[in-house]
């Protein structure tokens, strides 16, 4: 239809657009990952060249059994009982079905077609990113942010970092041919380690392990490649060495509260006996920081503390080293949470231990069927409360793991099936000799062991469109 009005190409060219809209909106807008839904499957539908799509649909299978994983999800209603529920989380699984449609169906783009895709993508990634670090580090008071997890402006702070570590894989691509996509890509990885987030850390280790061996096998680097690998089993081993050690208390004076409740009240406004700006008790934290500072959990600790410093404390810092930012600081409070496991309250790895131990003692009761796609949030929060958990009411979450996730609303077959999927993905583009297609897929299904990827438009839309994207031979 669209032929008759604006010319032979009308199709292909709106069909390119939509991908531009999903490669732009995945990194900063979900109205532009809608707007990629709606204009893709308008296009599909005004071609009406059925025949062809089929064909091309048929010819994949990894769009098969992604279909047939989406499937299960409307299998599951039969044993949910919460169909209300259920019908609205496979509302927000139409990403899942759509997508692979949409960019299976039609031809991929020509080569030069594709490297403006990514250039787009890059340049959405280099503007958001640069807009992210120049409004935390210096417009946080202003816009109000607290926590470093709040410098991804535009969407979750976990997908956000993958994405900029698919830019990072991307920008060390065209290095080869570019020396000036370097800059690019020394930024993302300072991006990466200065946002902290985990998720991100591992794909850039993901991609950068992927590279150097990629090109070593090429030049036949064997020497190099034992080297490489022996230093990186070195340096696991130290990280497991710092993390195992235990976080000494330092005391250079005998502790006082009411001194140190008295000097806090004289240079802050934040009550004592109150909270800091993460929600934490602040007398606690408070404490925690002076003696990791001075050691001194009294009125001269607190004397003794810079501006800077009381503005640390009320943010929700509770050690010095923690509010110097970076990795460093990252692993400085993953090692404090493993030897101070009492309370899991926000602190990340303990919640995700806890929000496990729940998953995993639901899986036990409901591993063949699972609890079906509608039951999943409050037969969690049930277990909860069975377990008596020591997480507060507003951090009983979901399983922040996506194959647990999986097993409790498909049970151990559609577990399997994902797993599957995952699995001959990656080795599908080892056949294709797609070291980006690898790395991604690679690096998802790492993620995926540490959040609920599959939960969010954002990540559905990464998912979804990446996987069907490098489903077929890509264009080099």
């Amino acid at each position: 239809m669209l032929q008759r009005w604006f010319g032979p190409k009308a199709h292909v060219r709106l069909h390119y657009f939509t991908l531009l809209l999903f490669v732009v909106g995945m990194v900063c807008s979900k109205f532009l990952m809608s707007m990629g839904l709606l204009f893709g499957s308008l296009n599909l539908i005004l071609e009406a060249d059925f025949k062809s799509y089929y064909r091309r649909l048929a010819e994949n299978r990894l769009v098969h059994l992604l279909l047939l994983f989406y499937g299960g999800f409307w299998l599951s209603l039969f044993w949910t009982d919460n169909w209300s529920e259920g019908f609205d989380q496979l509302r927000r699984l139409t990403s899942l079905l759509l997508i692979p449609v949409i960019i299976a169906a039609r031809p991929l783009p020509v080569h030069n077609k594709i490297e403006g895709l990514w250039s787009f993508f890059l340049g959405a990634l280099l503007l958001s990113s640069f807009v992210n670090n120049v409004s935390f580090h210096f417009f946080a008071k202003e816009l109000q942010l607290i926590d470093i997890r709040e410098m991804s402006l535009f969407g979750s702070h976990i997908r956000y970092g993958i994405l900029i570590g698919f830019g990072l894989s991307l920008a060390l691509f065209r290095m080869r041919k570019n020396p000036w996509y370097g800059l690019l890509a020394l930024w993302f990885f300072y991006y990466t380690f200065d946002s902290q987030a985990l998720s991100g850390v591992l794909t850039v280790v993901v991609v950068l392990s992927s590279h150097i061996f990629h090109v070593l096998t090429q030049k036949r680097k064997i020497g190099w490649l034992i080297g490489i690998g022996s230093l990186t089993v070195l340096l696991v081993c130290a990280l497991i060495y710092y993390l195992a050690q235990p976080i000494a208390p330092r005391e250079t004076c005998p502790p006082n509260e009411s001194t140190m409740k008295k000097a806090w009240e004289l240079r802050s406004e934040l009550p004592f006996e109150g909270q800091d700006l993460r929600g934490q008790d602040l007398s606690t934290t408070l404490q925690r920081f002076v003696m990791s500072k001075n050691g001194c959990a009294a009125a001269s600790g607190v004397a003794q503390l810079s501006k800077q410093e009381i503005h640390f404390v009320e943010l929700g810092f509770a050690d010095v080293r923690e509010a110097q930012g970076g990795l460093p600081a990252r692993l400085f409070g993953l090692r404090y949470q493993l030897h101070h496991s009492n309370n899991p309250n926000d602190h990340s790895l303990l919640e995700r231990l806890e929000y496990w131990k729940n998953a995993t003692s639901l899986i036990a009761d409901y591993w063949f069927l699972g609890v079906g796609i509608g039951d999943l949030e409050q037969e969690m929060l049930d277990r909860y409360e069975q377990r008596a958990s020591q997480l507060r009411p507003d951090r009983r979450l979901r399983p922040h793991n996506y194959y647990l996730t999986t097993w409790l609303n498909l049970g151990i077959l559609g577990l399997l099936l994902f797993s599957w999927i995952m699995l001959l993905f990656i080795k599908q583009q080892l056949q294709y000799k797609q070291l980006q297609g690898f790395i991604i897929g690679l690096s998802i299904l790492l993620s995926l062991l540490i959040e609920d990827g599959l939960e969010t438009q954002m990540g559905l839309t990464i998912f979804a469109f990446f996987f069907a994207f490098y489903s077929r031979r890509v264009a080099q």
